[in-house]
């Protein structure tokens, strides 16, 4: 039974031989190296930010504690009606930092005076989505009672796209670098053996604004310049003799 079973598997394995015109895939010579070539490569790419974030602050000083928080918690309410009325969602307001704490009171000769004051800090981060309500935002929010804004950082809701785009410029990078050595060497370049992604890079696009308040010259002026995504690869290539 055994023997009849090997007969018909060696049949059917000849058979599709025969079908496959007899094709043999020649075996790799033991010990055999390939000649290979590493090369790094960069690739950038950049869009139109369609996000900002903004982070604003109330910081209030009072010699009482309780009205220190309280005056800094109706400002802070102020503010949030002003987002509220501008129509940023909830899910896009964070709160980052709050704290309250004493200090000490110093004369104009910097000696201690006995006396305390206390300082109320509430700061939150909002994610703008319509981006020509930036300059407006910020005057209307200080307007509200805000006393700092930390910083403005503008970025891309979705990065997919240019994370692919980035990832295939940083490709044909690596394969440029690449023919040039090989045209040095006089040989010819062959296929990606390997390909290792070496970083992900996304800087965030700052713009820190200029000093002085906030007056009769309207809503404050923002440039939101371009967001780049940046990836580097490591690439190794067979190398072929010509």
């Amino acid at each position: 039974m055994k023997n009849e079973k090997k007969i018909i598997l060696v049949s059917i394995l000849i058979t599709l031989s025969i079908i496959a015109g007899c094709t043999t895939l020649p075996s790799p010579e033991i010990g055999a190296e390939k000649t290979q070539l590493t090369i790094s490569g960069t690739g950038i790419a950049s869009a139109v930010p369609d996000i900002v974030d903004i982070q604003f602050g109330v910081d209030i000083l009072n010699e009482n504690p309780v009205d220190a928080v309280n005056e800094n918690s109706l400002k802070m309410n102020s503010v949030m009606a002003v987002l509220d009325q501008m129509g940023v969602d909830p899910v896009d307001i964070q709160t980052v930092y709050y704290n309250m704490w004493v200090e000490d009171v110093y004369d104009q000769s910097g000696q201690l005076t006995g006396e305390k004051r206390y300082r109320s800090t509430n700061q939150v981060n909002i994610r703008l989505r319509q981006m020509d309500q930036i300059g407006l935002m910020i005057e209307k929010v200080i307007e509200a009672g805000a006393t700092s804004i930390n910083g403005i950082t503008f970025g891309v809701s979705d990065t997919s796209e240019l994370e692919q785009l980035a990832m295939e410029n940083a490709i044909t990078n690596a394969t440029e670098k690449a023919e040039r050595v090989t045209k040095e060497l006089g040989m010819t370049l062959g296929e990606i053996t390997t390909l290792v992604e070496g970083g992900l890079y996304s800087p965030p696009v700052p713009y820190y604004g200029e000093k002085g308040g906030v007056g009769a010259g309207g809503a404050v002026p923002i440039s939101q310049g371009q967001f780049s995504v940046t990836v580097q690869v490591q690439v190794v290539y067979d190398l072929l003799d010509e």
